[in-house]
């Protein structure tokens, strides 16, 4: 198996109703998994699924469950109760591939593992005029800075410290951590595992 595989690959290979969205990335997941001959195996999965700004574009159409839904992408304070709706059913669909990862982990219960989901960035929805993100953090809202940070993980294999929050700069020592790797640029104090 590859050690890169890109949304056109899968959709070659699998195709179907998700090969427009973010869920072509389960496709082969297990398998893939289950291929490896390695003893660590490091998966990113690259999701744009709650990324604007036409964020009724980003799940399938079983996913709309919030509506009435603004289709374009000239967000504004007429239809702010269509964007957010579109936007609330692209996290429903964040909700779904996040529960399906785990739940494929789980099937898999010889592995030792976990998922870690952050954000890049967060997203304004017209709170104060503003829409998107790319403020500058000393003048962005919130909404914009404040992300996402889910951890599951498999087993007792390693325990999470007790944060109140966490940032996107200990992601790089958390994987280190889990996958007990040993480099000299490792800080454990950045790290969310004990």
């Amino acid at each position: 198996m590859p050690d890169y595989v890109t949304d056109t690959e899968l959709k070659e290979e699998y195709g179907g109703e998700d090969g427009d969205y973010d869920g072509i990335l389960l496709c082969g997941l297990k398998e893939r998994i289950l291929s490896s001959d390695r003893d660590k195996i490091l998966i990113v999965l690259h999701t744009s699924t709650s990324h604007g700004p036409l964020y009724s574009k980003k799940y399938p159409p079983r996913f709309e469950v919030f509506t009435p839904v603004c289709e374009s992408v000239e967000a504004s304070d007429d239809d702010i109760e269509g964007l957010i709706n579109a936007y609330d059913n692209s996290i429903v669909y964040t909700d779904y591939l996040l529960n399906e990862i785990i739940s494929t982990l789980k099937e898999l219960d010889s592995f030792h593992s976990t998922v870690i989901y952050v954000s890049d960035h967060g997203e304004s929805l017209g709170e104060n005029g503003l829409y998107m993100h790319g403020v500058p953090v000393k003048m962005a809202p919130k909404e914009q800075y404040e992300i996402p940070f889910i951890v599951w993980t498999s087993d007792d294999f390693r325990q999470l410290k007790p944060l109140e929050e966490a940032s996107q700069h200990q992601v790089f020592h958390s994987v280190l951590n889990f996958l007990s790797f040993d480099s000299p640029v490792y800080d454990p104090e950045m790290s969310i595992f004990e």
